[in-house]
């Protein structure tokens, strides 16, 4: 879909043309960018479709809430973060990261408000027994 407007309208009517061509054809996993129209678009053509966010996208995201090169230690473990899929081992993490001091309060309280949330959506404790298929980590793959 190439278009000027990103709106969940017009991704909507984009996926309801590619729903009509295709009727017997339903993605098992849709995977984005953080952008909620395309997820609202795609909730509302494809409900029973899961929404995954690509990582790269995640990433990019949170870094610009802060200085990655003046928090180092706590970019490399929100990096190693996403990846963990044991979800003790998650929560063990995500408990560290709000317990250290050194790390900017404000970029606790982001990733609390803003993707805290939404786990099932970035965090690898969700992307578990996935078919060789549904592997992939980013919406910028191209198979054929």
């Amino acid at each position: 879909m190439l278009s000027s407007s990103s709106t969940q309208a017009t991704i909507q009517f984009f996926l309801h043309t590619i729903k009509g061509w295709n009727l017997s054809i339903y993605p098992s996993i849709v995977m984005t960018d953080c952008d909620r129209a395309q997820i609202n678009a795609i909730q509302a053509v494809y409900p029973r479709s899961r929404v995954l966010y690509c990582w790269w996208h995640v990433l990019h995201a949170m870094r610009t809430h802060f200085n990655t090169s003046v928090f180092p230690e706590l970019w490399k473990r929100i990096k190693e973060w996403i990846k963990i899929s044991d979800p003790i081992q998650f929560y063990r993490e995500w408990a560290e990261i709000q317990a250290n001091t050194s790390y900017p309060e404000s970029v606790v309280q982001y990733l609390r408000d803003k993707w805290m949330p939404d786990i099932q959506m970035w965090s690898a404790i969700s992307r578990q027994n996935r078919t060789i298929f549904e592997e992939s980590d980013t919406n910028m793959l191209i198979e054929s």
